[in-house]
């Protein structure tokens, strides 16, 4: 196929992206067959099965900035219904932005998080019953390996099999997804992205350099703003400009990331793309205040709920923490943070809602008030790797390790542990706040 000649002159255009030279210089990943699910309009969907009311109209999550008591103000767009983004409203806007876009029908709600995790999972459950290998991204992506999965769909066309995972989803879950067929991640996620609204997309196995080569490098997993700014130095436009470049040249300007490129372009995973781990590499909650405050009361309070909220996702996971942050932003929009390491990873609220309290105090040095404050969990493990390791605790008995043993010799961990989950369920039923 034909390429589109290179501006710059310090770039020699080499044969099409498949050529055999430039992929023995390549670390990829071996071909297999992907699908990557992505639920459309995901929290905008949720909210609709919930309130069908909200069917046909401009709807946008993240709050309410017409909302008597301001809150709304000063939040963001989470998602947009795509009645909302022919008006230009997309995720990230502020939501007052939104509001001055939207026509007056528009209807703006609040996150419900426990309903998509809720509605996530019970896809999740769909998608297991076509694979045993699934790879969630987010609430509402996950990449399917079906690489050997053909006798059970009776060797039906990958396209076949998609139509029919896509009506089970719609039956079981009301939802619709989109979905992206392709030798490699790279591939299935762009044709994901291309098939949206409610669409099927294979790519075939040596079709991906032609499929990829006529679209602009921004829908390339792996380019953001700045490597796009970069690569526009180099009067480069098309992911079919960037597959002619040699590989060397690229790991040379971009280092392995630069490798990496140079993969993906060709329609290949680098070798570093390994499977996402199944354990998230951070929890975390944040909120920003209606109006800027200096009530030290008021933030402390704030920064505890966070860190229950965060401490009960972490629960529901079945995931531990070692590494405790707060994040703090000023109303001058500095940002900063403070950050603590412990001896021993934990999911109990004992553990953590003094030390945030008292990393926030420590931070918040400034005679300014504060926007947005946030809670941070990380270094997770599984909850059921790792043990109390009791004579560790006898070793050093520190004031925060005495109060950790005090808790396992007279209640045990594992009633600690109890009584959190037990207030998470009612939690779950009543809201934050329903016990004090």
């Amino acid at each position: 196929m034909a390429f589109p000649a290179l501006a710059s002159p310090l770039l020699v255009a080499r044969s099409p992206a498949r050529d055999d030279e430039a992929l023995r210089s390549l670390r990829v990943r071996p071909v297999r067959d992907w699908m990557l699910v992505d639920l459309d309009c995901f929290f905008v969907a949720v909210e609709r099965r919930h309130d069908p009311s909200l069917v046909g109209r401009p709807v946008v999550v993240g709050g309410d900035p017409r909302a008597a008591d301001g809150r709304g103000r000063r939040g963001v767009v989470s998602c947009a219904s795509y009645e909302a983004r022919r008006f230009g409203v997309r995720a990230g806007m502020p939501l007052v932005e939104a509001a001055r876009r939207l026509p007056r029908d528009a209807a703006f709600v609040g996150g419900h998080f426990e309903r998509y995790t809720e509605a996530s999972a019970a896809v999740l459950d769909v998608l297991r019953t076509f694979t045993p290998v699934v790879e969630p991204l987010s609430l509402d992506e996950a990449f399917l390996d079906m690489t050997g999965c053909g006798r059970l769909h009776e060797d039906r066309p990958w396209l076949l099999v998609a139509a029919a995972l896509r009506d089970a989803v719609r039956e079981a879950t009301g939802l619709v997804i989109s979905i992206g067929i392709a030798g490699s991640r790279t591939v299935a996620k762009v044709a994901c992205d291309l098939a949206k609204p409610a669409g099927l997309l294979e790519v075939r196995r040596g079709e991906e350099g032609a499929f990829l080569a006529a679209l602009p490098l921004e829908r390339l997993p792996g380019i953001g703003p700045r490597t796009l700014e970069r690569l526009a130095r180099f009067h480069l436009r098309t992911i079919g400009d960037l597959a002619r470049l040699p590989p060397d040249l690229l790991a040379e300007t971009f280092g392995r990331h630069g490798q990496a490129l140079a993969a993906r372009a060709r329609g290949y995973d680098a070798e570093g793309d390994a499977p996402r781990p199944s354990i998230a590499r951070s929890i975390s909650r944040e909120t920003t205040f209606a109006v800027d405050t200096d009530d030290r009361e008021m933030v402390e309070g704030t920064l505890s709920w966070l860190a229950q909220r965060a401490l009960r996702a972490l629960r529901e996971e079945g995931l531990r923490a070692r590494t405790v942050s707060v994040r703090l932003r000023y109303a001058d929009f500095e940002t900063v943070q403070a950050s603590r390491r412990l001896r021993q990873p934990t999911d109990q609220d004992d553990d953590v809602l003094d030390l945030v309290r008292t990393l926030g105090a420590r931070r918040w040095d400034r005679r300014v008030k504060l926007r947005l404050v946030g809670v941070g969990l990380s270094d997770l493990e599984s909850a059921r790797d790792r043990q109390l390791d009791f004579f560790e605790q006898l070793a050093e008995p520190t004031a925060e390790r005495a109060s950790t043993l005090h808790r396992s010799l007279i209640a045990g961990p594992g009633l600690t542990h109890r009584l959190d989950r037990a207030v998470d369920r009612s939690s779950e039923r009543h809201g934050f706040g329903s016990l004090v």
